[in-house]
């Protein structure tokens, strides 16, 4: 069948209302049934209520302001993460419709055959280097010493307050458990609550191998809130005035200043479900502002709609998603187990969570679950979808049969789902989707690496440093790695105040009597910590550090890393 592309002011909400409202939670249903375009320019500049009503909130984590502004901070504090380089806000920013603005061709995850740049590749999140319990920088089997990439696509957390289960295979179920106990906390509503605590100790995504929930509480406990992050929205100004600390927070929020795991969980839970995008054109036409989608856009959902295209079977109602789970058939079913792995149903391999449609138009690429490299963005999706979904067929969806998306009708249907499913809101981070920038967003970066300073040793094998925890003032656990030295050989770091020369003649010796781990040319790696002290009048010091490596092979006796460049805040 073909699609329907007749004139917009043709289309009745009456006879849309039944498709549109398909798979979708019937307590949403009355937001939508009834509303008629008959309401006047009057009556809507009285401010009808928006159609996407607030998210449900289980009753043992009512919604305050001290703990919406606790979540807020902790969402945004890269410090959450054992490096001090990874929020939750890293990979869930609003402007990219809640997603990961950072998806780049070397953001690869190598899939379950482990070879980087074979077809089962996924475009993931960056996460942190491997670390051992201690914080030391330990090599990965794929990454080296690189930052890890997630085995899954970032996605959107703009809507997850109204679904029942989150994450791509919903394993954050509604219950919310106290992780230390095992105790329920929210027998039912709770899926959010679920889903904020699961990246704290992810080895991939926020943690060290080791890191424990101890860990986490106690780095809270002593840290300055949103310590390595700059341009604090108005709120968490205020909120932070005068010196507050966490426990103070927590005191606020919850009555004592103990710091938990189930806190931490309630805290980012509440913050989430403030952040409601229900400001779209669309929220406007259905409340029944006829004007507030194009023609062009109207044709859009004309096309959305269709016997042909079918958009609504998966994405229906104001959600713009069916709370189900679908394979496409973008990948052997083998290759990731998805919902099987929660529900332990053979039928349930490869299906992966429906998104929702909402602000899709600020996600880039990385729309699906794998961040199917070959999907880039929303022309190559529907074209993906005008060929019945993937080619691996094996438990493929039979809703995806006899598809129509054809080309002529795409440039609507992308208006639609571009212009018209946007908050003007979360595009610009107005509140409540404003937020602070973090450490990794400087002008000025706060670590530079220069190659042009190192020197080779046995093997021809350069030694490498690994510098990704902010020089920030006061950071407790500041540290610089090496790598690819010889094994078991003797290091040192060495730091100026002043650019190098062709010898590096001012550097002087900071730390030294380490060993190398390993053993061989190209093998040694260490880590040297340092606090950076509590003094104001460092901010803004610039320091160079290389490190030294005891090295028969190299010239002079001695292998020289990159020099690290870096300036104090």
């Amino acid at each position: 069948m073909g699609i329907d592309m007749s004139p917009p002011q043709d289309y009745d909400l009456s006879t849309l209302t039944p498709i549109l409202m398909k798979n979708t939670h019937t307590r949403l249903a009355p937001l939508i049934t009834g509303l008629a375009f008959t309401l006047t320019i009057g009556a809507l500049a009285q401010g009808p209520p928006p159609p996407l009503g607030p998210p449900p909130v289980p009753p043992q984590n009512q919604i305050t302001p001290a703990k919406a502004i606790l979540g807020k901070a902790l969402f945004w504090d890269e410090q959450l993460s054992s490096s001090s380089t990874v929020s939750c806000g890293t990979c869930h920013q609003p402007a990219a419709g809640g997603g990961d603005p950072r998806n780049q061709g070397d953001m690869r995850n190598p899939g379950v055959d482990g070879i980087l740049g074979t077809p089962d590749d996924i475009l993931g999140s960056l996460g942190v280097a491997r670390t051992d319990a201690n914080g030391d920088y330990q090599p990965h089997g794929v990454f080296g010493h690189d930052r890890q990439v997630t085995s899954r696509a970032t996605p959107s957390n703009l809507m997850g307050a109204y679904f029942s289960e989150l994450f791509w295979d919903g394993r954050a179920t509604s219950e919310f458990t106290d992780p230390l106990t095992g105790n329920v906390v929210i027998p039912s509503g709770g899926s959010l609550e679920s889903q904020s605590l699961a990246p704290i100790l992810s080895s991939a995504e926020m943690a060290n191998d080791g890191r424990s929930w101890s860990d986490v509480t106690s780095k809270l406990e002593t840290v300055e809130p949103l310590a390595v992050a700059f341009n604090l929205p108005g709120d968490l100004s205020a909120a932070l005035a005068g010196g507050v600390t966490y426990p103070d927070l927590f005191q606020a929020a919850f009555g004592t200043a103990e710091i938990t795991p189930v806190r931490i969980g309630l805290a980012l839970a509440t913050y989430q479900r403030t952040l409601v995008p229900n400001q779209t054109p669309w929220d406007s036409f259905t409340s029944g502002n006829q004007g507030a989608l194009s023609q062009g856009q109207q044709a859009g959902l004309g096309a959305f709609v269709s016997q042909g295209s079918r958009c609504n079977a998966c994405h229906g109602g104001n959600l713009f998603a069916d709370n189900q789970y679908h394979n496409l058939g973008l990948r052997p079913i083998s290759e990731d187990s998805g919902r099987q792995a929660v529900t332990g149903v053979f039928g349930d391999r490869g299906r992966f969570k429906t998104p929702s449609l909402r602000n899709v138009g600020l996600r880039g690429g990385a729309l699906l679950h794998n961040g199917s490299p070959s999907i880039p963005n929303l022309n190559s999706l529907l074209a993906f979808y005008d060929a019945d979904g993937g080619q691996f067929g094996a438990n493929k969806d039979p809703i995806l049969n006899n598809l129509n998306v054809p080309p002529n009708v795409r440039p609507a249907l992308r208006d639609f789902l571009i212009n018209g499913l946007t908050d003007p809101r979360a595009a610009a981070e107005l509140p409540p989707f404003d937020r602070p920038n973090l450490s990794t967003e400087r002008i000025a970066p706060p670590i530079e690496i220069l190659q042009a300073e190192a020197r080779s040793g046995s093997g021809g094998f350069t030694p490498q440093v690994v510098a990704l925890s902010p020089p920030h003032v006061g950071n407790p656990d500041w540290k610089l790695g090496v790598y690819d030295g010889l094994g078991g050989a003797n290091a040192l770091v060495t730091v100026s105040n002043s650019a190098p020369s062709a010898t590096i003649p001012s550097f002087s010796r900071v730390g030294g009597g380490l060993v190398l781990n390993g053993s061989g040319p190209g093998q040694g790696y260490a880590t040297w910590h340092r606090e950076m002290p509590s003094d104001p009048g460092l901010v803004g010091l610039e320091l160079w550090l290389q490190w030294r490596v005891r090295d028969m092979g190299a010239r002079g006796g001695v292998a020289r890393s990159p020099v690290v460049h870096l300036t104090l805040f």
